[in-house]
């Protein structure tokens, strides 16, 4: 990594990566026991899942057509999106991309039919658990962030992981790939991207592709951990009623003026309210043409057990 190659390291979360990734979880278990709790929960679903393609999409060393993820551009890659870029991967790719990870390429496989696949996946055993993995994963990357701020890059990246070190320009990363191989960046964009199923550290297959690195975040070991959500004579105590009521209302974006008539008050009350509710990372806004709407955040539903489109 030249100096440019640094300065141009950026964050990004892909879900399909998860989708992907997951499925070594579900292969050898024993190798990601942060990940058990998950595991555990998923078996009754696994069984009624599309494994004649889903298969296909992981060997027996652990290793993925490139194209099953792209690299993501950005934190807030949606699912849908990314399916999209799969389902648009040209024939010679598919087809290449497979056969070098499988060395075959298997009997009536399409990109369509994987991208059916992992959709059926993702509704089955991703999407009701993504809220709490998204958290963790968003909550890593701006730890990330603040290191690389306050101390430098070469800091930031040497903390990714045990298996990953930097020192005079060279990104090392162990246990990953046999035989060993050494790529230039070239001016291409590193991104780092946090992958709760890469227990070291996650390259890309194909020599040459985008040049990409996941890596182990922070806090796994609680994720899957049970804890009761408050009551919401608890949560009152804890935030305020006022605020704990805005939460309880805030099932869909709601403006200031509509929270501000179901509770009886002034919208300026509401507003002070909904000002320290998004101070403290509860709730974000988004703006529909000239109006403001309010709405819960992954933070809010892992406080109050729900959950968050």
């Amino acid at each position: 990594m030249g100096a440019r190659d640094l300065a141009e390291v950026r964050f990004a979360v892909s879900p399909v990566a998860e989708v992907v990734l997951s499925l070594r979880a579900l292969r050898e278990p024993g190798r990601f026991p942060l990940q058990l709790g998950w595991v555990r929960a998923v078996q009754p679903r696994v069984r009624e899942l599309e494994w004649d393609v889903l298969r296909w999409l992981v060997n027996d060393t652990m290793g993925s057509p490139d194209f099953l993820t792209p690299r993501p551009s950005s934190p807030l890659t949606q699912f849908a999106d990314e399916l999209q870029v799969i389902g648009a991967v040209d024939q010679e790719t598919f087809e290449r991309q497979l056969v070098a990870v499988h060395g075959e390429l298997p009997q009536g496989i399409s990109a369509g039919k994987v991208v059916e696949a992992l959709e059926q996946y993702w509704q089955a055993v991703i999407q009701p658990y993504w809220g709490r993995m998204r958290t963790l994963l968003s909550a890593d990357i701006s730890y990330r962030g603040h290191v690389l701020t306050q101390h430098g890059t070469g800091a930031m990246l040497n903390g990714l992981g045990p298996a990953i070190t930097y020192a005079d320009g060279l990104l090392k990363v162990d246990r990953v790939s046999d035989p060993s191989r050494t790529e230039r960046i070239d001016g291409r964009g590193l991104v780092l991207q946090p992958t709760l199923f890469g227990p070291h550290a996650v390259i890309p297959f194909d020599v040459g592709a985008p040049p990409l690195l996941g890596y182990p975040p922070r806090g796994q070991a609680h994720l899957w951990s049970v804890v009761e959500p408050p009551s919401q004579q608890d949560l009152a105590q804890l935030i305020g009623t006022p605020r704990a009521r805005i939460l309880q209302l805030l099932t869909y974006p709601r403006s200031t003026t509509d929270l501000a008539g179901e509770l009886k008050v002034t919208p300026s009350a509401v507003s002070q309210h909904l000002q320290l509710l998004r101070r403290t990372g509860l709730v974000e806004p988004q703006r529909t043409g000239k109006q403001v709407l309010y709405r819960t955040t992954e933070l809010a539903a892992l406080l109050t057990g729900t959950q968050v489109d």
